[in-house]
């Protein structure tokens, strides 16, 4: 089934060579999809000369407080997998612990400004690949995705 060119994918216009373009272009596109429990924002913006960055940002569990908790080993499990994460990803992978215990996780990847929609797919499969072991091991020791909406 033909597709007539432009039409509309969300935050994007495609072309017929499948190109993507920000149909409001003083922002960057953003959007969110799930894996393994967890929300992940995507933002798309063009830089200077012709090029862009695809943003990823997820909260990849948040540390419980002892009060929540019986199991008294949890809280130091968990601080001993946020100490590893930031040692283990990928060097271009940023993790962080924000101030209501949230452990964050943000990747910029460099892309082309002329984005397909197959490209931005492959981008996004990429890293939810990519996460996957992390998320797996996160979800072995207690720092589930469920924890994000317990606040």
């Amino acid at each position: 089934m033909p597709f007539d060119a432009p039409f509309r994918l969300g935050p994007f216009s495609v072309d017929a060579e499948g190109q993507l373009t920000p149909i409001d272009p003083a922002k960057g596109p953003s959007f969110h999809f799930s894996w393994h429990g967890r929300s992940v924002r995507a933002r798309f913006d063009r830089l200077a000369q012709g090029e862009g960055r695809l943003t990823l940002q997820v909260a990849l569990a948040r540390v419980q407080s002892t009060a929540s908790s019986g199991d008294e080993s949890l809280r130091p499990r968990c601080f001993a997998v946020l100490h590893w994460l930031e040692r283990i990803v990928p060097s271009t992978w940023r993790v962080a612990l924000l101030a209501d215990h949230r452990i964050w996780l943000q990747v910029e990847t460099p892309v082309g400004a002329k984005m397909t929609a197959t490209g931005l797919l492959t981008e996004l499969t990429h890293f939810a690949l990519e996460l996957t072991p992390y998320l797996e091991l996160m979800d072995e020791v207690g720092l589930t995705g469920s924890d994000l909406r317990q606040r």
